[in-house]
């Protein structure tokens, strides 16, 4: 644990909150990640689009229920075989699963499409994540029982848009509970139902058959914990969440009948987060990292932040000019700077390159990613320039200053509040997890925000000098104590979800004003301990006005097995999210 607390306590972080502000914004989505869309102002008119275009249908690799999507590829709409990738992973990934993303198309023979020449108008072609062989199944087809299709999915399609495939609206994410077939006393198993797993009764038996490996192999017959059948998609997400999977084994009413393991194992994964060693006062906030002073007044640094009549480099000193000082941290200043033709304000990141002598490969990274970003809830990078002493950063400017001040004044926010900013969190971590990034530092010091009149309107998450692409487990111990996911402290190899165990974090601070996982002494190994353990309530002195939605969702946000936690859509697909838009 030792080589944790160092690598963590090494980790510099901006206190400020404009320093936070390095984002990008090279191509704004109109709609999120709610509904993909074309940016009109910056594609051909639909006429000449429509004259042009290949009307191509795509399938997901091996998978016999999913019906496709329709997409019209041209030329003016795609610069790159890449812009095309990149948008049916936004695509698919809003009804399949595909962890790497869209990273290989085939033909229907199984050739692999290397350019959108190659692509021809009115064929078909499979769409593969990355190393996954192509699977030559009929996806033209889909399967048909007792003379009728099984699939139940909807298509939703605007103009010109490409179809978008829509669940049953009874799908929505859930953990269920599962005993496996076999001799008592019987296995007892988890898996997470949502949208891209279970838009089907189809789908639901195949996730059931990858999660329960029977001996006897497919998953044919489920019942309720009564011994109910269950042959309709809607009875998975209703008050029921406990299931004996079979094959197609016969079954008699003594199977129904648990025994004290099982029993045991069930009541292990309905109970409540477990409680905290004794009763003591309200936690607090962790205290805000204060800034660090220069080594000395002869710091090209100090000389920044003070001088009022800095020079830029020529390209920016033609665009911009430079004000007061907002933010300042370990290796980098930011000040206010107005764009002198539309008088509009942003913040300026000077970055000293002499102060990241060893991590230059961490910067070139944060600004490699942020190129790549597009996002409403992300904070924007607008202009910047490198030079052999300085890097500068024209970065999009939140007045309201960061999440965690907005914390300290307000204690604690209503459900609506907080609903909002969960949801404007989530959809940013959705588009980047869709791209494959992690952002690994999602902390309140990160997320700046909007407010008007009193109320937060809009949350950006920003900081992105430990984010990074992900391909395999990453294995880096890094981020913020309070925020770390267990999987980090394990070091038992993390993924994408890190982020969401740091937005259920942040969700249950904005809900009670105090973090989960505390150690009241201060002594960070007994935090971590916490952590690992999964151990925080929900005290009814802080939490008796706080919905059962709200507190569910924190407990699917904070599952320790990262294969149980919610993702990013997952949260988003919640109901009690949709308090934000009321």
């Amino acid at each position: 644990m030792s080589k944790v607390n160092n690598i963590i306590g090494s980790r510099s972080v901006s206190s400020a909150s404009c320093n936070s502000l390095v984002s990008d914004l090279d191509d704004i989505i109109d709609n999120g990640l709610e509904d993909i869309s074309i940016n009109k102002s910056s594609r051909p008119s639909s006429t000449s689009r429509t004259q042009k275009a290949k009307r191509i249908r795509f399938y997901h690799n091996g998978n016999k229920y999913f019906s496709g999507v329709v997409v019209p590829v041209a030329s003016e709409r795609y610069r790159s075989f890449d812009s095309l990738t990149t948008e049916l992973t936004n695509i698919l990934m809003k009804s399949v699963t595909l962890p790497s993303g869209v990273r290989t198309i085939y033909s229907m023979e199984g050739r692999k499409v290397s350019c959108l020449d190659e692509l021809e108008d009115g064929k078909e072609y499979v769409c593969s994540g990355k190393g996954e062989i192509f699977k030559k199944i009929d996806y033209a087809k889909p399967e048909i029982v007792k003379g009728r299709r099984t699939s139940n999915i909807k298509f939703t399609v605007q103009s010109n848009q490409p179809a978008r495939i829509s669940p049953p609206d009874c799908v929505r994410p859930r953990i269920v509970t599962l005993i496996r077939n076999g001799i008592k006393p019987r296995k007892v198993l988890r898996l997470l139902l949502n949208k891209r797993n279970a838009s089907s009764m189809e789908q639901v038996l195949s996730a059931l058959t990858e999660a329960a490996q029977l001996d006897s192999g497919a998953v044919r017959k489920v019942f309720t914990l009564s011994g109910q059948p269950v042959t309709l998609l809607p009875q998975f997400f209703s008050a029921e969440d406990v299931f004996f999977v079979y094959g197609n084994e016969r079954y008699s009413q003594d199977d129904f009948e648990l025994e004290f393991e099982e029993s045991k194992a069930i009541q292990s994964y309905k109970k409540t987060p477990g409680l905290r060693n004794g009763v003591g006062p309200k936690p607090k906030m962790p205290k805000k990292e204060l800034n660090r002073t220069y080594e000395s007044d002869e710091n090209l640094l100090v000389k920044l932040s003070k001088d009022n009549n800095i020079v830029l480099p020529m390209s920016l000193r033609q665009k911009y000019t430079v004000g007061r000082m907002i933010g300042d941290g370990n290796f980098a200043i930011v000040r206010l700077c107005t764009d002198k033709t539309t008088t509009e304000e942003y913040a300026l990141k000077i970055i000293d390159k002499s102060k990241c002598k060893g991590k230059e490969d961490m910067v070139e990274n944060e600004v490699r990613i942020l190129r790549k970003l597009s996002h409403p809830n992300i904070m924007s990078l607008i202009d910047e320039q490198d030079t052999k002493a300085m890097l500068y950063l024209v970065c999009e400017l939140v007045k309201g200053g960061d999440l965690f001040d907005a914390i300290t004044v307000a204690q604690k926010f209503s459900e609506d509040q907080a609903a909002l900013m969960i949801t404007h969190l989530t959809s940013a971590l959705a588009y980047l997890h869709n791209l494959n990034i992690v952002h690994r530092d999602v902390k309140p010091e990160n997320l700046l925000v909007d407010i008007q009149e009193g109320k937060i309107k809009t949350l950006k998450l920003g900081d992105f000098g430990l984010a990074c692409e992900v391909s395999r487990p990453l294995y880096t111990v890094c981020g913020t104590p309070t925020y770390v996911a267990p999987e980090i402290l394990a070091e038992s190899g993390y993924g994408l979800k890190i982020d969401v165990w740091a937005a259920g974090v942040i969700l249950y601070i904005l809900l009670c004003g105090y973090p989960p996982f505390v150690s009241h002494d201060n002594d960070q190994e007994k935090l971590f301990d916490c952590i690992l353990s999964g151990q925080y309530d929900f005290p009814d002195e802080y939490w008796q006005d706080v919905s059962s939605s709200a507190k569910e969702l924190i407990q699917n946000m904070l599952q320790l097995a990262p294969e149980l936690r919610f993702s990013a859509e997952d949260v988003l697909d919640h109901p009690w999210l949709q308090i934000a838009s009321c």
